[in-house]
């Protein structure tokens, strides 16, 4: 799958978002954030030039750019959420709520978690 690098950003900036929401910001989520962007083939200083981006980004811009993706980098997209969202083993309300609020203001498809994360590990 090919993100371009604002895409990749806005995205990241809707992990970090998603991971946060239930109050905590967990290392395996951070892991599954980072190890993400490493499967697009980034560096260590891609990763923090994206990570610095995705946090200047305003939310409005970013889903503006998640809304243009085409469906594959959607569904994509609805995977590496859920992955970062079930990374601590726990999955909160709250973070099953910031998904599927997330996923319907991106226009992304609609899946279960266990299809985002199938998703996901095959693709």
């Amino acid at each position: 799958m090919e993100l371009q690098g604002k895409q990749l950003a806005a995205l990241v900036k809707m992990a970090f978002s998603m991971a946060a929401v239930d109050g905590k910001f967990a290392d395996e989520e951070k892991a599954a954030i980072t190890f993400g962007m490493a499967e697009f083939g980034l560096s260590k200083e891609l990763i923090l030039g994206c990570v610095a981006v995705a946090k200047d980004m305003e939310v409005s811009e970013a889903f503006s750019i998640l809304s243009s993706m085409n469906t594959s980098q959607k569904k994509y997209a609805t995977g590496f959420l859920a992955t970062v969202m079930a990374a601590d083993g726990d999955i909160a309300d709250d973070e099953i709520k910031m998904w599927q609020l997330i996923c319907t203001l991106a226009q992304f498809p609609t899946m279960t978690v266990a299809e985002a994360l199938n998703f996901w590990k095959n693709n």
